[in-house]
C-alpha cells in the first residue's frame, strides 16, 4: 500500500498546486512553499509556512488541504481530520474531482485514528456518487474487517475482486488482511482460486507462491521475472525474491540478491534495510561480530536515503545493531535521537532503559 499511498500524495499536491496557480502574490508563493515542504518531507516548516499564508488570505480550501496532508504525514490525525473537513466545506458546492481526493483523505485519517464507523461513513458518500469505486470499497472492507464484521468485509472483498479480476496486488493484500485476522484459510484459498499460469506474469505467480508458503517454487518464477527485459521496477522483485532465502534460511542468497540490485540500480531504503537485517541474521550464525559493522553500514547508508515510510525501521534495526556489538553509548545516543521522533513506542521506551543499565 505504500507505493499507492505516496502516489495519492503526489497527486493530491499536485492538484493543490494546480488550483491554487502560480501566481507571483505573496500568499501564492507561500502557499506554494509550503507544498514543497511537505514534497520534501520538512512537515514542521511546511505547518508554519501554510499557516502563514492561511493567515494572510490564501485559499482556505488549498492551504487547510495542504495541511490536512501535512497532519497526516506527520501521525496527528486529529488536526488531519479538521483541517480535511475544513477545506471540503470551504468549495463552493460544486463537487470536483478534488473533492473526492480530499475525502479519500478525510477516511484514512478517521481509519488511522481507528475511527472507523466515521472512515465507513465517509467512503459510503463516495459510493454514492461513484459506485463502482474499487478504492472505497476495499478500504470500506478493511474498516468493516477492523470492527470484527467479518461477514460485510468479505461482500466488500468479493465485490473488489469481481471488478478487477487481475488485480493481484489487491488481492494479496486482502490475503494479507484476512490472515492477519485470523482468517488466512478464508486467505489461501482466494489465492488458490485466483493463481493462473496461463495467464499470470512470472511475478504475479512469483507473488502467489509466495504468499501461499511455496517459496522454492516463488524463488524459481520470481528469478525468472527479474531476468526479463523490461521497464518494470524491479524492487518489489527483489524484495520478495530475497526473502525466499530468508524464509529458507539461505542468507547469503538473499544477500547476493539485495546486494547486486543496489550495485546496478543505487538507491532503495528498503533494500538496504533487508540487507541489514540479513546481515544480523549471519552475525548470529557464524558467531562473526564483523557483520553487524555491515548491517550498521546499511542502516546508515539507507537513512541517508530519508525515505519517511523506512527511517524509523531502519534506526530502530541500527540501535539493536549497536546493542549487539556491545558498544551501548552509540546506542544510547541512537535512541535518544529515535524516541524524539517516535515518542509513542512504548517497545523503544523499554529497551531505552535497558540500554541505559548498560552504559
Amino acid at each position: 500500500m505504500r507505493g499507492r499511498d505516496k502516489a495519492l500524495i503526489a497527486m493530491a499536491l499536485t492538484m493543490v498546486m494546480m488550483l491554487s496557480g502560480c501566481s507571483s502574490s505573496q500568499t501564492d508563493n507561500l502557499l506554494d512553499s509550503g507544498i514543497k515542504y511537505i514534497q520534501d518531507h520538512e512537515y514542521q516548516k511546511a505547518k508554519e509556512t501554510l499557516e502563514k499564508a492561511l493567515s494572510q488570505g490564501a485559499s482556505e480550501h488549498d492551504c487547510c488541504r495542504a495541511l490536512g496532508i501535512c497532519s497526516l504525514e506527520q501521525g496527528d490525525y486529529d488536526s488531519a481530520i479538521e483541517y480535511f473537513k475544513t477545506a471540503l466545506s470551504s468549495g463552493n458546492g460544486i463537487i470536483h474531482d478534488v473533492d473526492f481526493d480530499t475525502n479519500f483523505y478525510l477516511a484514512k485519517a478517521y481509519y488511522l485514528n481507528d475511527d472507523y464507523s466515521d472512515a465507513i461513513s465517509v467512503y459510503n458518500a463516495i459510493l454514492n456518487l461513484r459506485k463502482n469505486d474499487k478504492n472505497a470499497i476495499y478500504m470500506r472492507g478493511v474498516c468493516y474487517l477492523e470492527q470484527g464484521d467479518h461477514d460485510l468485509a468479505m461482500t466488500d472483498f468479493q465485490t473488489v475482486m469481481k471488478l478487477d479480476p487481475k488485480g493481484y496486488d489487491r488481492i494479496i493484500e486482502i490475503y494479507q488482511l484476512l490472515a492477519d485476522n485470523g482468517y488466512e484459510d478464508e486467505g489461501i484459498e482466494i489465492l488458490e482460486g485466483v493463481r493462473d499460469q496461463n495467464h499470470m506474469t512470472n511475478y504475479e505467480l512469483g507473488q502467489i507462491a509466495f504468499y501461499l508458503g511455496n517459496n522454492a517454487q516463488a524463488q524459481n518464477y520470481l528469478e525468472l521475472a527479474r531476468n526479463e527485459k523490461n521497464d518494470m521496477d524491479k524492487s518489489p522483485i527483489i524484495l520478495l525474491l530475497g526473502q525466499t532465502g530468508e524464509k529458507q534460511g539461505d542468507y547469503n542468497y538473499a544477500i547476493s540478491v539485495y546486494k547486486s540490485y543496489l550495485e546496478e540500480n543505487g538507491e532503495h531504503a528498503e533494500i538496504y534495510n533487508r540487507l541489514g537485517l540479513c546481515e544480523m541474521q549471519m552475525a548470529v550464525s557464524y558467531n562473526d561480530i564483523s557483520y553487524y559493522s555491515m548491517a550498521i553500514n546499511d542502516f546508515e547508508t539507507g537513512l541517508a536515503l530519508n525515505d519517511p515510510n523506512e527511517n524509523k525501521a531502519l534506526l530502530r534495526n541500527e540501535i539493536t545493531a549497536y546493542e549487539y556489538t556491545g558498544d551501548f553509548e552509540t546506542a544510547n545516543s541512537l535512541m535518544s535521537t529515535y524516541l524524539s521522533l517516535y515518542p509513542d513506542d512504548e517497545e523503544a521506551q523499554r529497551e531505552a532503559v535497558f540500554i541505559a543499565t548498560r552504559i
